[in-house]
C-alpha cells in the first residue's frame, strides 16, 4: 500500500516538474534576440497636402513579423503628445502603446491621421515625424511620417452684404455656401482659390467678378484634397460641391481664367431679362460636373475661348434668351456614365415658353458620346412673337457630331458621325481615363477641327486657352490650337 502511494507521489511531482515551467513562462515563443526584426509595407507614409486644423483622411501601413519567433515592441510617436500625427495600432490609439505582441508570421495595421496647426503664414509648409518600434531586444525601427500643410480661411454660411474682394494669399474653405447679397459685388483676384464643402456652393444675388489670369486662374472646386484610391484624387470626381448659382436679379457677372470643376453642376443662371448681360466667360473651364455645365433660362450670356466638358447632363443647356459661343470646346465624355448631348437648345421648359432669340456657335467643337451633339425642343412659334423669331440658332466654322447635315442653320461646318475612326474622343490628344481619370482636350494631329476657323474671330481671340498664338489664317476650332507633341 505504502509503495503504491509513494509511486503515485513520485509520478505526480515528476509531471509537475515538467508542466509548471510551460504554464508559468509567458515569454516562450517570443524572442529578445536582436536578430529578429519587423518589416513594414512602407518606410515612409506621406499624407496629401492638408488644410490646417482639419483632420486628414486616414492613411495606414502594415507591420509584419516574418520571423520564426514572436516579437514584443513598444510603439511611440517620436514627437510624443505634441506631434500633429496620431496613431491607432491594433485598435489602440494615441502617441504611445506598450507591450505590443506580434506572433510569428502575423501582421497588423498601423493607422495614421494628422491635424496640422496654423503656421501663421500663407506659405506651404511641411511636417515630419516618425513612428518608433522599440523591440524587446533594444532594437529600434522607424517608419517616417510626412505631411504638407496650408493655412486657410474658413467661412461658415457667410453672406457678402457689401462690396468685397477675396485675394490669393490664403485659400477659402466654404461651409454652408457663400452668398453674395443683392447690390453687393464679390471680386475674386487672380489666384483666388475657393474650396467648397460637400453641399455648399456659391449663390449670387448681386454680382460676381472673377478675374484670373493665365498664370494665376481663379479656382472653384470641392474641399476634399485626399484620395478615394491611390490613383484617384477626389478632385477628379464630380458632386464634390454644389456649383455657382446666379439668381434672377444678378447681372453683369464675369468669369475670366476660371477653373470650375467637380460640382453637382457648373454655372446655373436663373431666368432673367434678356436685355442685360447675365454673365460673360472668357478663357475658362467648366469640367466634370454631375449635371449641366452651363445652364441658363431666359438669359443673355457670352462665352469665348473656354472648355466646357464632361458634364453628366449637358455641357451647355440653353432655354430661351441669347447665347454666344466662340472658340469653345464643348465635349461630353463624362467618366461614369453615357451622358447627354453636348448642347441642348430649348424654348420650352416645364410647359413654359421662353423665346430663343439667338444662340450662336462659332469656331467651336461640339461632340461627345451621343450620336447627336446638339439636341433640344424648339417650337417655331410662340404667341406674341413674330414667326421664326423664337427658335433662332446658328453654327458656323465648327466641328459638329450630327447626322443633320442639311440643316440650313449650319454654315461652313465639318460634320462627324459617332463611330467614325476620327470622330468624338479621337479629336483629342490623350484620353487615358482608365489610368488617370483625367481628360485632355488638346487637339490630336488628325483632328477634323484643325484649320477650319474664320479669320475675323481670330483678331479678337489671338491666343488659345493655354496662351498659344493662333495663326491669322487657318486657326483650329475649339479652345486649344494644335501643338506638335
Amino acid at each position: 500500500m505504502m509503495n503504491g502511494l509513494r509511486r503515485f507521489c513520485n509520478l505526480f511531482f515528476m509531471a509537475s516538474a515538467i508542466l509548471l515551467p510551460a504554464a508559468c513562462d509567458d515569454s516562450e515563443g517570443f524572442s529578445s534576440s536582436p536578430e529578429y526584426r519587423l518589416t513594414f509595407s512602407a518606410d515612409t507614409v506621406s499624407l496629401d497636402t492638408l488644410f490646417t486644423t482639419v483632420t486628414s483622411a486616414t492613411a495606414y501601413f502594415m507591420v509584419y513579423n516574418n520571423t520564426s519567433a514572436g516579437i514584443r515592441a513598444d510603439v511611440r510617436l517620436a514627437g510624443g503628445d505634441s506631434s500633429p500625427f496620431r496613431l491607432n495600432v491594433d485598435g489602440e490609439g494615441g502617441s504611445y502603446m506598450s507591450g505590443l505582441e506580434i506572433e510569428p508570421g502575423d501582421s497588423l495595421f498601423c493607422f495614421v491621421t494628422a491635424n496640422l496647426p496654423d503656421s501663421g503664414n500663407p506659405e506651404l509648409f511641411s511636417v515630419r515625424d516618425s513612428v518608433a518600434f522599440i523591440l524587446e531586444s533594444g532594437v529600434v525601427q522607424f517608419v517616417r511620417l510626412d505631411a504638407c500643410g496650408r493655412n486657410a480661411r474658413f467661412l461658415h454660411g457667410m453672406r457678402i452684404l457689401t462690396d468685397t474682394v477675396f485675394t490669393s494669399d490664403y485659400p477659402y474653405i466654404i461651409y454652408d455656401s457663400l452668398w453674395v447679397a443683392g447690390g453687393a459685388t464679390l471680386g475674386l483676384l487672380p489666384g483666388t482659390e475657393l474650396y467648397f464643402h460637400k453641399g455648399a456652393g456659391l449663390v449670387v444675388e448681386g454680382t460676381l467678378i472673377a478675374e484670373g489670369t493665365l498664370e494665376h486662374p481663379v479656382l472653384m472646386r470641392g474641399d476634399r484634397i485626399d484620395r478615394l484610391f491611390s490613383n484617384l484624387p477626389y478632385d477628379l470626381l464630380s458632386e464634390q460641391w454644389e456649383g455657382v448659382r446666379l439668381r434672377s436679379g444678378s447681372f453683369g457677372n464675369s468669369f475670366t481664367f476660371c477653373d470650375i470643376h467637380g460640382g453637382e453642376f457648373g454655372i446655373r443662371a436663373d431666368s432673367s431679362r434678356e436685355d442685360r448681360l447675365k454673365f460673360s466667360m472668357v478663357s475658362s473651364t467648366v469640367h466634370n460636373v454631375a449635371g449641366n455645365g452651363i445652364e441658363t433660362t431666359g438669359a443673355r450670356i457670352s462665352v469665348a475661348n473656354s472648355q466646357l466638358t464632361n458634364a453628366g447632363g449637358h455641357c451647355v443647356s440653353i432655354t430661351g434668351g441669347y447665347a454666344e459661343f466662340n472658340f469653345c470646346t464643348i465635349a461630353s465624355f463624362p467618366l461614369w456614365w453615357l451622358g447627354e448631348s453636348a448642347v441642348s437648345l430649348n424654348n420650352i421648359s416645364d410647359g413654359v415658353t421662353w423665346p430663343l432669340f439667338d444662340a450662336g456657335f462659332r469656331n467651336c467643337i461640339i461632340t461627345g458620346r451621343q450620336g447627336e451633339a446638339i439636341t433640344g425642343v424648339l417650337t417655331d412659334s410662340i404667341e406674341g412673337y413674330p414667326s421664326g423669331s423664337v427658335d433662332r440658332f446658328s453654327v458656323s466654322n465648327s466641328l459638329v457630331m450630327t447626322s443633320d447635315t442639311l440643316n440650313p442653320r449650319f454654315r461652313n461646318v465639318v460634320f462627324e458621325r459617332a463611330g467614325d475612326e476620327r470622330a468624338g474622343a479621337a479629336n483629342f490628344r490623350d484620353r487615358t481615363v482608365a489610368d488617370t481619370y483625367r481628360s485632355v482636350f488638346m487637339l490630336d494631329s488628325l483632328s477634323l477641327a484643325r484649320g477650319i476657323s474664320d479669320t475675323v474671330s481670330v483678331q479678337f481671340w489671338q491666343e488659345d486657352l493655354n496662351g498659344v498664338p493662333r495663326p491669322a489664317r487657318g486657326a483650329d476650332a475649339g479652345c486649344f490650337q494644335f501643338e506638335p507633341y
